[in-house]
């Protein structure tokens, strides 16, 4: 048997690790996290487990109880709602700034559209949520606010743990899917008034509530108990 491969994994990468797998609820609300089973499963020392989970701490992912233990925390559909109005008012700016340009981005974005339609034919949610950030981001960097999409892509964590189980509804991903074809088509014709229509729904900043309803309704241990 030859020497044992050095581990490589840095603390940055512990944390982004484990931050992936509460976001994406591969790691689901609730669950017990045990730094001993995380030493063994990521090969590392505890000093990076332990920071990566104060950092989770701090952005409200994960609940450290002292003598009962750490889990992953509920779902803040409060925080979730912040993050979906955050990101509803930049991409909104960028989009319209484009739109009155009458920028043509279908060539520009081209790739990200073609990620994004593989997953929606294999129903990959994960896979739909992460080619939708790259799209969203292009349009950013196309605009020249790449720093700007940094700051809201990084808080998005309780709402891609929303828009994980939402996507999973029949019918959530296609009608997303034809969003984004639409919102190519407005900017470049220079609709501003369809474009920004499309962009209420297309951020859940109009029906957030509702989707709310339904997800507390068929998921209700992975939510707090907040009031509205």
């Amino acid at each position: 048997m030859g020497p044992r491969r050095k581990n490589t994994r840095t603390k940055t990468d512990v944390y982004q690790e484990l931050k992936d797998q509460i976001q994406y609820l591969e790691l689901l609300p609730g669950s017990i996290i045990r730094e001993s089973e995380l030493i063994e499963r990521l090969g590392v020392s505890r000093t990076p487990i332990r920071e990566a989970l104060i950092r989770l701490s701090n952005e409200y992912l994960i609940d450290v109880f002292p003598q009962r233990g750490t889990y992953v925390a509920a779902i803040s559909f409060g925080i979730a709602r912040e993050c979906a109005y955050m990101r509803h008012i930049l991409d909104t700016d960028v989009c319209v700034e484009l739109c009155r340009q009458k920028r043509n981005l279908e060539e520009e974005l081209e790739d990200s559209l073609f990620f994004l339609q593989k997953a929606v034919n294999r129903k990959q949610v994960v896979d739909y949520i992460k080619s939708d950030n790259q799209f969203h981001q292009k349009i950013f960097e196309i605009a020249g606010h790449e720093m700007t999409w940094s700051i809201i892509s990084d808080s998005r964590a309780h709402y891609n743990r929303v828009l994980t189980l939402d996507l999973r509804r029949e019918g959530v991903m296609e009608n997303s899917m034809k969003e984004h074809r639409e919102m190519i088509k407005l900017i470049a014709e220079g609709n501003e008034k369809e474009l920004r229509d499309l962009l209420d729904v297309h951020h859940d900043y109009i029906h957030m509530r509702k989707k709310e309803e339904i997800l507390r309704y068929d998921f209700p241990k992975y939510f707090e108990n907040e009031v509205p």
